[in-house]
């Protein structure tokens, strides 16, 4: 990430958190004390990161991105509604932008990492969040203002990418493989002949706009110093990620 595109995203995030007491209220299972926070009986203290002065923080936000497993975003989703916080919105990535009170920001994401550290990750770091968040009400849109398709990719979508998908191993020359049985070196080759879009799903705790098709393809492998497009063409079942980009169309992801 740049540092004009950090300076950006720190603007639009640095929003003034209310005044108040030091040790602002917590609940029956948060407890503010002196800048130690008290999670569900465990403390987490503020460790202050010697990076903060070269990269700014989140002024009262946390940033938490759900894994791609499933029920983490309800159990992260759950956690913010227990411990009295607030959802402000979300990246255009997936990840959540949780308000915290001021001052308690790293001691928070620390309790979101090790609550659950299999299924959720926190950070405060702008160096590492991927994009601004968005409102949760917020329509999605690419940075054109074009809103984000609510169907899937189409049929000749799917097989454009394909195509794209075996142009590119064959613009880099093939895929490089060593055979493990003789540890000698190989080179994949491949023409696809055909592809056709089997089905889409949307890719879970991710922004809209992301897609997992499966597409039946007719496709031909040789190794070597051969020639693909002459050998017999055979079926076989591909997953292809794509997502809406910048520029209004369906890419490959």
């Amino acid at each position: 990430m740049t540092m004009r595109r950090v300076a950006s995203l720190a603007l639009g995030l640095a929003l003034l958190a209310g005044c108040g007491d030091a040790d602002p209220p917590g609940n029956d299972v948060v407890d503010y004390d002196g800048g130690v926070l008290r999670v569900d009986g465990q403390d987490y203290r503020p460790e202050p990161d010697p990076e903060d002065k070269i990269y700014p923080i989140l002024p009262g936000r946390v940033v938490v991105q759900p894994r791609r497993v499933p029920g983490a975003e309800a159990m992260a989703l759950a956690w913010v509604e227990r411990y009295g916080l607030t959802l402000e919105g979300r990246s255009a990535e997936g990840w959540l932008l949780v308000k915290v009170p001021e001052g308690y920001e790293r001691q928070w994401a620390s309790a979101f990492s090790m609550a659950n550290p299999a299924n959720v990750s926190a950070t405060i770091d702008l160096k590492f969040s991927p994009t601004a968040a968005l409102p949760s009400d917020a329509p999605a849109t690419s940075s054109t203002g074009a809103p984000v398709p609510d169907a899937e990719p189409s049929a000749a979508d799917v097989r454009r990418l394909a195509f794209e998908t075996y142009q590119r191993l064959e613009d880099a020359g093939g895929l490089p493989v060593t055979l493990t049985a003789t540890d000698t070196p190989g080179l994949i080759r491949a023409k696809l002949f055909d592809a056709r879009k089997e089905s889409c799903r949307r890719l879970p705790q991710t922004a809209p706009g992301h897609w997992e098709c499966t597409a039946d393809l007719q496709l031909a492998l040789c190794n070597g110093d051969c020639d693909p497009s002459r050998e017999r063409p055979l079926p076989k079942s591909e997953r292809i990620f794509i997502r809406w980009d910048a520029a209004g169309r369906w890419v490959l992801d």
